[in-house]
């Protein structure tokens, strides 16, 4: 396998003559000037296959089979209808949760001051008490120690009061009115929402991921596109590389690194330069669903 160095013609390579397998030539120069040929390779480049991350109608499709695009083109657009209102939906929600939150902030304070003002009038009304009673009833009433006493009970079931509060909005505030806003567990499970939205509203255009050639099948406007399905292949030409084919008696010297030399019967006088980048250890079949069985001496 040697990878071609030359790109300048790399997609004329794919497109020319419409073929996928081109024949090639490909001599190694060996040591001690000896050299090795095959006519047995084909050309190679990466065939991506681009799935809908989402399901949809198919709105628009841009593209024609064989046609060249650029890393970033469109190649399928979905109706995004649904996924747009499901952002404006997301962002609505999180916009609701942050007014809940603020409310809340604003509640926990106010539940503080009411607490801190619960114990002021307790202290108050407990001194107030503790003289009345020192005054004995000649000099105050019995009304007026009940009252005194009735205002104290008030002010220590306020106390009662505002701290249970705190603590529920405590744990609703993941811990106080320390904890930053956007660190609250609610608003962040709101953002990842909006955000989960927003991705799979992008996920409605598909692009280019490589500069390449759209394969043959190519889908229709109208058709339903279903998530994990291939929707479109995608034939990069940004890595392109040869396989060739040898005898085993040719495989003695041929190691990484050597150059090489490559021709294309579609494209007579062109030379490209190229090296072997790897050596299989196996031939093509002994990786087939069924490899081939050989009773003969075959290289395998």
């Amino acid at each position: 396998m040697s990878e071609i160095r030359n790109r300048t013609l790399q997609r004329r390579l794919l497109m020319g003559a419409g073929v996928a397998v081109a024949l090639a030539v490909a001599a190694w120069r060996l040591y001690g000037g000896a050299s090795v040929d095959t006519e047995n390779a084909y050309i190679k480049a990466d065939k991506i296959s681009l799935s809908a991350e989402v399901g949809g109608i198919i709105s628009e499709v841009p593209v024609q089979a064989n046609q060249a695009v650029k890393r970033g083109d469109l190649l399928v657009a979905l109706d995004d209808y649904a996924f747009r209102l499901a952002v404006a939906e997301a962002e609505g929600h999180l916009g609701q949760v942050r007014n809940t939150l603020l409310a809340r902030r604003a509640d926990y304070a106010e539940a503080e001051a009411a607490l801190e003002q619960a114990r002021r009038d307790a202290d108050y009304y407990r001194r107030q008490l503790e003289r009345h009673e020192k005054m004995g009833s000649l000099a105050v009433s019995e009304a007026v120690v009940d009252e005194s006493r009735q205002q104290l009970t008030q002010a220590r079931s306020r106390i009662v009061i505002n701290e249970q509060k705190l603590t529920s909005l405590r744990a609703e505030l993941g811990g106080g009115m320390d904890v930053p806003l956007e660190e609250q567990a609610d608003l962040r499970v709101a953002q990842a929402q909006l955000d989960r939205a927003r991705y799979q509203l992008s996920r409605t255009r598909i692009v280019a991921p490589v500069d390449g050639i759209v394969a043959n099948s190519v889908p229709t406007a109208g058709e339903l596109a279903h998530d994990g399905l291939t929707l479109i292949s995608l034939i990069s030409t940004e890595t392109m590389w040869v396989e060739a084919n040898l005898k085993e008696t040719q495989l003695e010297h041929i190691q990484p690194g050597l150059r090489a030399h490559v021709e294309v019967d579609a494209y007579p006088g062109y030379q490209w330069l190229a090296e072997v980048q790897s050596v299989s250890p196996a031939s093509g079949s002994e990786f087939a669903l069924i490899p081939a069985q050989n009773a003969s001496g075959n290289w395998v």
